[in-house]
């Protein structure tokens, strides 16, 4: 994706100043970790729709007071590209960018205010690089293809949604694929004994037999070939038919690839996928989908057997648990893990997201999914029974509540925080 920065500015400020604040900015971007492409200054609607021409996502600095038409021009020019607004606070930059905003709201665009561009300032060094990252989380969103292989599972009475809505609501495009396209690729996929040892001997325990692992990695090598095929962003399968037609689980597979950081959701659960998607660009990192099994004051228990292997200090390999076949994943993360969950309702009004810290995880319970994740969130774990917006919730690693936030203003979303 193109990440474009601009700078906005009255025509008649004095140049000195402006030229300050570029470099002043450039400097806060790199300790902030930020980056996009400067594509220079506009002090008129005409130079500042020309300088986000091609862009997939704009951070627009508002450099100056009396800019606010400049403001709303960058948003207009952007046609459906998300805009990031920073104000900061010198030059009037930031009554320029809340007198523009309230036009602005829910279309496209979130604001960030930065009280200091001092790179020594964590908390607003912070702030833009959450900002950016839910701002980049939106555009993935916004040109994402979401591959359905199958149906979702007929337990999903809720979470459903349709290819309209899913473009209506995000900008995503719905891509289906039939259960058969992946049948034939297991049938050609042949592992690599290297493959097999690997997964075999990185485990710190199995209680499989090794002829499981080269069968579930065949629908680890099929589910890769139809991503690129595709030309997927994520893709979820309908992994019951799966172990129902075919005897194996699709758990090692979608691990292996959230690992290596293709979204992948099982059930064919779309939204949840979605919401990986969407977690995982803004952390960087592996998510993991799970069942909210035990809920407990601030404390849950998020459980699957699909858990990316690279997401904890440690796995081992055991059979799935509902049906006892396939391969499923147990990992383990360090007690003290800080996590973000988060879930988007069915019709992506609302991304509902807490923060906490794993207490506990591991294979705590035989009569729970192979992966069981103990969290005590910061807020109310009881919300989550007391007002459901339905099942799967999506853990990722690290704090990224402030990021979801700009994501989810961009996107037109209620954030609810837990």
């Amino acid at each position: 994706m193109r990440g474009c920065l601009v700078y906005l500015a009255s025509p008649i400020h004095q140049q000195e100043y402006v030229s300050w604040l570029r470099y002043t900015f450039k400097t806060f971007l790199l300790h902030a970790g930020v980056s996009v492409k400067d594509r220079g200054l506009a002090t008129s609607p005409e130079e500042a729709a020309r300088l986000v021409e091609g862009c997939n996502y704009v951070v627009a600095v508002v450099a100056t007071g009396g800019s606010e038409e400049l403001i709303l021009s960058v948003v207009k020019a952007a046609r459906g590209a998300p805009v990031l607004i920073v104000a900061q606070p010198y030059a009037n930059s930031l009554p320029a960018a809340l007198e523009a905003y309230p036009l602005l709201r829910g279309g496209n665009t979130a604001l960030v205010f930065l009280d200091s561009l001092d790179p020594s300032s964590v908390g607003a060094v912070r702030k833009l690089r959450s900002a950016v990252a839910g701002l980049r989380g939106a555009a993935k969103l916004r040109s994402a293809r979401i591959g359905l292989i199958g149906e979702p599972s007929p337990w999903l009475v809720y979470s459903r949604t349709t290819l309209e809505k899913l473009r209506e609501r995000l900008g995503a495009i719905l891509v289906r694929i039939e259960m058969e396209e992946l049948y034939e690729l297991m049938d050609r996929a042949e592992p690599s004994e290297e493959l097999v040892e690997r997964i075999y001997h990185g485990a710190a325990a199995v209680d499989v037999p090794r002829g499981r692992v080269p069968n579930a990695l065949r629908v680890y090598l099929a589910l890769r070939s139809i991503v690129e095929k595709h030309r997927l962003d994520a893709v979820t399968v309908e992994c019951f038919r799966l172990i129902k037609e075919r005897g194996t689980t699709a758990c090692l597979a979608l691990s292996l690839l959230n690992s290596e950081g293709v979204v992948a959701g099982c059930e064919a659960d779309v939204p949840s996928t979605v919401t990986m998607l969407l977690l995982h660009t803004v952390s960087a990192g592996p998510v993991f989908m799970g069942n909210p099994s035990i809920v407990k004051g601030d404390k849950l228990m998020i459980a699957h057997c699909t858990a990316p292997i690279a997401m904890g200090r440690r796995y081992t390999l055991h059979s799935h648990f509902e049906s006892g076949l396939g391969v499923g994943i147990s990992i383990q993360l360090e007690p003290g893990t800080r996590v973000t969950i988060a879930r988007f309702d069915p019709e992506f009004r609302v991304l509902r997201v807490g923060r906490g810290v794993v207490e506990e995880s591991g294979l705590l319970s035989r009569l729970h999914c192979r992966t069981q994740l103990w969290i005590r969130l910061d807020g109310n774990a009881e919300r989550i029974v007391e007002e459901s917006i339905g099942n799967h919730y999506v853990v990722a690693l690290g704090d990224h509540v402030d990021a979801l936030r700009a994501a989810a203003s961009i996107l037109g979303s209620s954030l609810d925080i837990l």
